[in-house]
């Protein structure tokens, strides 16, 4: 199923437009944005094994001279301090973390503060995907994308805070403890009862005493305020990150949705 279209701009200057692009690859399907679509994309109607469609997909829809920014969002990454990271030894560090199938590729970013190495694999499928595009494209892990955010963001802070960015298939944490990033990890979003199990076992784990931290959701949205609701179980201490109140549950992950969208609409 296609769905949220919201850019309806005339298609035939689009060869005009030296711009940037964002595919935000889930587990299910896939947002594509550039500045006149931003849609999802269910692997149903497209699945990336059939090449014939995603031909046609490829060559009706991307802008053929935008860069276009990749950003893998179906599974979770491993942080790894730069001072100890040794490329060689990228695939055991990373078998600590998840399994490695047969034909996944393990790559890796290097944060903006050059701190902190992000290991995460891509299926053998995605990179096929990935090697069609005719584009300039540049890949990287949702969570260096929202660690690279936070790392801005989180300046001049000296409180307790776990940063948390809630999206459609996984939920991504951030644990800072002053300008100190204590914890990164990423979890499946299962529902309600599984999120707040994970947010209760994080703060068990880091020893964190009720209203003496801060939890900080990344965006306001309708379809998680029970989420929202929930955590003041834990502290009355709760913010949001937010440059609108979003509506489309038809987004891997609405808060990168947002910033592209808000980016587009300022350019």
């Amino acid at each position: 199923m296609v769905t949220g279209q919201r850019f309806l701009m005339p298609r035939e200057n689009k060869k005009n437009h030296q711009d940037s692009s964002l595919i935000l690859i889930g587990k299910e399907g896939f947002n594509y944005i550039d500045n006149f679509n931003s849609e999802y994309i269910s692997i149903d109607m497209l699945p990336l094994s059939i090449n014939e469609k995603v031909d046609n997909w490829i060559d009706s829809t991307l802008i053929t001279n935008n860069k276009i920014e990749i950003i893998i969002a179906n599974n979770s990454s491993l942080f790894v301090p730069k001072r100890l990271y040794d490329d060689n030894f990228k695939e055991q560090y990373y078998e600590k973390n998840d399994k490695i199938e047969d034909g996944d590729k393990l790559i890796s970013d290097t944060t903006k503060n050059h701190l902190i190495e992000v290991i995460y694999k891509i299926s053998n499928e995605i990179e096929l995907f990935l090697n069609k595009l005719k584009n300039e494209i540049k890949i990287k892990h949702i969570n260096t994308f929202v660690y690279n955010f936070l790392a801005l963001y989180n300046r001049g802070n000296f409180k307790n805070k776990l940063y948390v960015n809630i999206g459609l298939e996984f939920f991504n944490v951030f644990l800072f403890f002053g300008q100190e990033l204590q914890l990164a990890n990423s979890y499946s979003n299962e529902g309600r009862e599984s999120f707040l199990y994970y947010i209760f076992y994080i703060i068990e784990k880091m020893k964190l005493l009720k209203n003496d931290f801060t939890i900080s959701f990344l965006g306001k949205y309708d379809f998680y305020h029970k989420f929202y609701e929930d955590t003041l179980k834990f502290t009355e201490n709760v913010e949001f990150i937010s440059l609108k109140d979003y509506k489309n549950k038809y987004e891997i992950n609405p808060f990168i949705i947002e910033i592209y969208e808000n980016n587009i609409r300022k350019s």
